[in-house]
């Protein structure tokens, strides 16, 4: 990167918001070593376009660009931007995380290895130290908001090459000591060459910056109000440099290692995956007991493969967490795209592995028929996995019928249950696995079409 490539290019953005216009082709940089601070009334569009140039929203007009390459523009083409720090309004993580993960989550982010004295002397500037162990939920909202400060400035901290640092109101429900922390380090890296822009109210910052800009009917004038920062907090802070990170395998990458530990400490897919495969169970197991296993084959195939299904339809555990606290818009904004949609790892397995036993138990058998069977039961969960991270796309979740874009995965289901009714030899001949095929062909077609459509 050239030295004189602006960490941000704002380039004639205009952004909607419902029926109003927020920004309009507003144009703006930040160089190394800038402090711009972003003023206005409440709804004039700070934060609007401090997450316009994350890449969160769309654009009606214009591109943004991260240290000379575009990351989004107005034809919906997106990349993902290099390394930079961001901190929103609504902390950007998930709340069962620990809060040295959350630490070491935006370090890998910015392509650094973790390392747990850097971390702890992190964590020690800000008083966090001690809660390094707790899960962030067990925060006060004061602590909260200083994590989600230090994870925006981690980038910064843990890196020599100048990086783009965007705070949405980072002092806001800070303390004294720690509104002095926010203003020595954000002085001190601005000074080693890192850039910031900053939506706030807090006067106390305005003495860091060297613009100030005010935003008014959608559009940026210059303030007149700022100062160059210097003086006595133009310290940079200590740190040692972190090791790069190695290139990335499905194991070893960002969204892996951040939702491994979460699902190990919620079991938030496994839980309602496996309760409701076994109510479903328990009340077929119930019928059967009260009137009997009717002589049809397809009822039993029917009552055997109906759990498995089920627990193929529940919505993915890595979903709620990225609905926490707007951790989908702070992993989307790294991304340059959602993660939603455009990622294996929320599609479950559970689909498949109950269904084995409970066909088992049902018609006592397990053949390669079954196991055929029971996998294409497990490949219907790529299609419900797709539907709800769809759905967790859109402002007002509830407000969505999801369940009728679930009944699409009734007809292979179907499929799947006729091709447990045939023979053995008849299942394994070539019309028997065309039929399977298609009971696995319609999820996994939505699986990937899907994204195509689904708006961005």
């Amino acid at each position: 990167m050239a030295a004189t490539t602006p960490l941000l290019r704002v380039s004639g953005i205009s952004v909607r918001r419902g029926s109003r216009q927020v920004l309009e082709e507003v144009d703006l940089e930040v160089a190394r070593g800038e402090v711009v601070l972003l003023v206005g009334e409440n709804g004039a569009g700070k934060s609007t376009l401090l997450e316009a140039a994350a890449g969160l929203l769309p654009l009606n007009a214009g591109e943004v660009f991260h240290a000379g390459e575009m990351t989004r523009d107005s034809e919906g083409r997106r990349n993902r931007p290099a390394p930079f720090g961001l901190t929103l309004q609504s902390g950007g993580f998930c709340q069962d995380e620990l809060v040295e993960e959350r630490v070491a989550t935006a370090v890998r982010v910015a392509g650094h290895e973790p390392d747990e004295e850097w971390t702890a002397e992190r964590l020690e500037q800000w008083g966090l130290r001690h809660r390094a162990k707790d899960r962030i939920a067990w925060l006060s909202d004061g602590m909260m908001r200083r994590l989600g400060v230090i994870a925006g400035l981690v980038p910064a901290l843990a890196s020599d090459e100048p990086r783009l640092i965007l705070l949405d109101e980072p002092s806001e429900g800070l303390d004294e000591t720690s509104i002095s922390t926010l203003c020595e380090q954000i002085s001190g890296l601005a000074a080693a060459g890192h850039g910031f822009l900053i939506a706030t109210h807090d006067a106390e910052l305005f003495g860091l910056a060297t613009r100030a800009l005010r935003i008014s009917g959608g559009n940026l004038t210059e303030t007149g109000a700022a100062r160059h920062s210097g003086g006595d907090k133009t310290e940079t802070p200590e740190s040692t440099q972190l090791k790069p990170r190695e290139k990335e395998g499905f194991y070893t990458g960002n969204l892996f290692q951040w939702c491994t530990p979460l699902e190990r400490r919620t079991y938030a897919s496994i839980i309602p995956a496996v309760t409701a495969a076994l109510l479903a169970f328990i009340l077929i197991e119930g019928m059967i007991l009260a009137i009997g296993l009717p002589e049809h084959r397809g009822w039993g195939a029917a009552f055997a493969l109906t759990p498995g299904f089920l627990a193929a339809l529940t919505a993915p555990g890595l979903l709620r967490f990225l609905a926490d606290s707007r951790a989908g818009d702070w992993w989307n904004a790294h991304n340059g795209g959602h993660v939603q949609m455009g990622n294996w790892m929320f599609v479950s397995v559970w689909g498949f592995l109950v269904s084995v036993p409970i066909i088992y138990l049902i018609l006592g058998t397990i053949d390669a028929q079954t196991i055929l069977a029971a996998l294409g039961v497990g490949f219907i969960a790529f299609g419900s996995a797709r539907i709800h991270a769809m759905q967790s796309l859109f402002g007002r979740q509830g407000a969505t019928f999801q369940i009728l874009l679930m009944s699409i995965l009734i007809y292979p289901f179907l499929l799947i249950i006729d091709f447990l009714t045939w023979s053995s030899s008849t299942a394994l001949s070539t019309e028997g696995m065309i039929g399977l095929a298609q009971g696995i062909g319609i999820p996994l077609a939505i699986f990937f079409f899907l994204p195509l459509i689904a708006s961005d």
